[in-house]
């Protein structure tokens, strides 16, 4: 069992309704996210029975252009193994402010979601599902101090990437930082935004295609604000895959709008802690009674200053 804890502003709606942001590239505070050596990876290219990639909508593309093409259809959701550490406290968690959830991922139980959406024939470049990267299960982040590929191109095991596909190489890049980073001691989750559970839209109007705008505005799976034109689509509503994942790749093509919310349901048996900051307001009645207690346990911590050192401490309430 893994237990990981994600920093936060605020509760949102994880423990509602147990939704929590899937970030796409152009939500994330690190300019160099999926940045990677393009000759060092087109060097490993050659070594494949296969050394392009092919594209529904690009057609034949190097892996490189298909780093470049998909790269904003990936969104990540980012765990960490600290629940103590001040500076993940005080960058991510406004200033002791907010809280952490805790996440727990057990090996061999599958993905930490209430019912990831796979269809991997339909969205992805792997030969099914046992083969897709994008499973929903936590991985440890890779720090380094070169780009991806630059050292370390040899480094790993390919063999299988004829049936991987190409979405192997694209969820790789998300998986590594730089090693300025590593005191988050970061987990992370990497999907493809066509995976999402739920989009939310300032404006339905973001959408541009008429067909697609007019069966969102009228189907029973999404809410328009009448006044505002903000729309709530819960494409975990849609029963027919092929339409989901339709209407999901429209709605992925928006995700350079840093505006555009991308969510993912959360199994209720994942979400088993949650820990006040130090300077938070919350109270246990906020979290306790909703989604996230309805199966399982949730502890409920505070932090505390410890007297001796520059550390926290947390106690139960």
């Amino acid at each position: 069992m893994k237990q990981l804890f994600k920093y936060m502003n605020e509760p949102r709606d994880i423990f509602s309704d147990g939704f929590i942001r899937l970030s796409q590239p152009a939500v994330l505070n690190d300019p160099f996210e999926a940045s990677f050596c393009e000759d060092s990876l087109e060097e490993l290219a050659g070594h494949f029975d296969y050394p392009t990639a092919q594209d529904p909508e690009f057609g034949d593309l190097s892996f490189s252009q298909y780093i470049e093409m998909r790269m904003h259809n990936i969104g990540v959701i980012c765990f960490s193994e600290n629940k103590e550490n001040l500076l993940m406290w005080a960058h991510y968690a406004n200033e002791h402010n907010g809280l952490a959830i805790g996440i727990v991922s057990i090996p061999g139980n599958g993905s930490i979601f209430h019912n990831l959406f796979r269809s991997d024939a339909l969205i992805n470049s792997s030969w099914g599902e046992v083969y897709s990267p994008f499973d929903g299960i936590p991985k440890p982040v890779s720090y380094r101090k070169g780009l991806r590929y630059r050292n370390d191109k040899f480094d790993y095991d390919y063999s299988n990437i004829s049936v991987e596909g190409a979405d192997r190489i694209l969820y790789e890049v998300f998986m590594r930082k730089s090693d300025e980073w590593i005191y988050e001691q970061e987990h992370r989750v990497v999907l493809r935004l066509e995976q999402s559970d739920r989009v939310v839209l300032e404006c339905i109007d973001l959408i541009p295609n008429e067909r697609v705008r007019d069966r969102v505005s009228s189907a029973e799976w999404s809410f328009i604000d009448p006044n505002s034109g903000r729309a709530v689509i819960d494409l975990m509503g849609i029963q027919d895959d092929v339409e989901r994942v339709s209407l999901s790749m429209h709605l992925a093509k928006l995700s350079r709008n840093p505006n555009v919310v991308y969510l993912m349901k959360l199994s209720s048996s994942s979400i088993n802690n949650c820990l006040f900051g130090l300077r938070s307001d919350l109270e246990k009645k906020n979290v306790i009674g909703g989604y996230a207690s309805s199966t399982g346990y949730l502890d409920v911590w505070k932090a505390r200053k410890n007297q001796d050192y520059y550390s926290l401490e947390l106690q139960e309430i």
